[in-house]
Parts: structure tokens; C-alpha cells; sequence
């Protein structure tokens, strides 16, 4: 009696076959994706650190040089009027020393390393304190002299530079006694003031922004008469009253 042949589906052989074949196909498969992560991740490893070449490089070409500060003046000599620091005064740490006069100091930062003080040569009484260290003139923080003190200010430590102002003689307006208003009377602007005949007063609506109010007049050797402010700011519409004496008013260029 001839056998009767199993199909080959059957045999347990071809199952075992099937199986191996399954795994190996599976198992290439996720070789060629880790392969492929690999790459993707080399690769986008490769693009941060192109990006951050070239961050590095831009800043470096937009980083500007360092400010050379070793031809700056440590040492000025000023009398009344309003210093900024960064325009008038260099940026940084400074003393101060009563030259002549009496007065008042003081600065826009008074508690964050400012002054406010009443200043000047002593006078026999202990009003007036002579000296002041340590003054911490940021960009932009102002020193204000008032009175006919003369300060002498020495830098111990500088920052940064100044730009300096350029006054226009071209453009300057003489007052005698009476009332004006900047932008009406005279161009609002910042001034130069100066004493040029008489003695008396001379005080602005703004007097404690950026403004003026002094006893003011050409020097009679007593020491009472502020002669000159300099830096005043008569912003538009500021009013100015002056009393007993001629003033001359010398502009800022803009």
C-alpha cells in the first residue's frame, strides 16, 4: 500500500524554518534603524555645533573694542552747576575736596553710593564738611555743586569715558531783571550761566530738576554771589526769575 505524503506545510521542519527566517528579517530591520538614528543623530549633532560656530562668530564681530581709558583725566576742578557722569565727568569712583567756597553737594544715586552734603572750607563753625570718598559716579548718575563752592574731584577708579559739551557764544542771550519762560522768551535748552553786572537772585521753576536757585552776581570779594552754573536745564515752558542782576546765557550744541 503506497504512503500518502504530508504537504510540506505540515512538516514541523518548515515551521522552524519560517520562524528563523521572521527573527532575522526583524533582526536587520533594527540594525538599519539604529544605523540610521546614528546617522541622524551625528548629523544633527554636526548642525548645533555649525550653529554655535557661528554665533560665536557673529559675536565676536558684533562685540565692540574695549574703550581705551588711559588718556582720561582723574582730576577736575569744578564750581557750581550739574556734572553727568558719561558726558561731563568719566564713569567710575571718585573723592572729593573742598578748594574754596562753601555750599552744597550732591548726586541723583544719593543712596545707592551718592553724597548729599553741605560743603565747603571749614569756616570756623564745623558746618560744612570739607572732604566726601568714595562718590560712585555711574553712566549717566549727575553731580550737582550749588553755592560758591569749588570742589576738586579726584577719580580712583575709572569705567568709562566722557564726551564732553560744546557751548555756542554765537547763540547767547543776555536778561536783565524780571520774568521769562524757555521756548517763549529764550530757547529752552540746557545753559552756561554766568553773572555780568550786579548782584541778586536768580532762581527757576525747576530748580530742584536740573533748575537753578542761587544768590547770584559778579564776585564782590565777601563770597556771598554764585557767579556762574554751569549745565542748567531751562526745558520748554520752565520759568525764570531774575532779580538784581544781568545774566548772560551761553547754549549747549545739540
Amino acid at each position: 500500500m503506497e504512503k500518502v505524503k504530508k504537504p510540506i506545510y505540515k512538516k514541523w521542519w518548515f515551521w522552524v524554518i519560517i520562524v528563523v527566517v521572521v527573527f532575522a528579517i526583524a533582526a536587520g530591520g533594527s540594525g538599519s534603524d539604529k544605523k540610521d538614528s546614528k546617522k541622524n543623530s551625528v548629523a544633527g549633532t554636526e548642525q548645533t555645533d555649525n550653529k554655535d560656530a557661528k554665533t560665536k562668530d557673529s559675536d565676536a564681530k558684533d562685540a565692540e573694542p574695549e574703550e581705551d581709558l588711559s588718556a582720561v583725566e582723574t582730576e577736575y576742578t569744578l564750581g557750581a552747576g550739574y556734572y553727568t557722569a558719561g558726558i561731563d565727568l568719566p564713569v567710575g569712583k571718585c573723592n572729593l575736596t573742598a578748594v574754596s567756597g562753601n555750599g552744597n553737594i550732591n548726586s541723583s544715586n544719593l543712596l545707592k553710593g551718592g553724597v548729599n552734603e553741605m560743603f565747603g572750607v571749614d569756616d570756623g563753625n564745623n558746618l560744612y564738611e570739607s572732604s566726601f570718598n568714595g562718590l560712585k559716579m555711574k553712566e549717566n548718575v549727575v553731580f550737582h555743586i550749588s553755592g560758591d563752592v569749588v570742589v576738586q574731584v579726584s577719580y580712583t577708579e575709572v569705567t568709562g569715558g566722557m564726551t564732553g559739551r560744546e557751548y555756542d557764544e554765537s547763540q547767547a542771550v543776555e536778561l536783565g531783571s524780571g520774568n521769562y519762560t524757555a521756548g517763549t522768551d529764550f530757547p529752552a535748552g540746557t545753559y552756561t550761566v554766568t553773572a555780568v553786572e550786579g548782584t541778586g537772585n536768580v532762581s527757576s521753576s525747576n530748580l530742584l530738576d536740573g533748575g537753578m536757585n542761587e544768590i547770584f552776581g559778579v564776585d564782590d570779594g565777601n563770597g556771598l554771589y554764585t557767579s556762574e552754573v554751569k549745565n542748567v536745564e531751562f526745558s520748554d515752558g520752565v520759568d525764570l526769575k531774575v532779580s538784581g542782576v544781568n545774566i548772560r546765557l551761553v547754549p549747549a550744541k545739540e
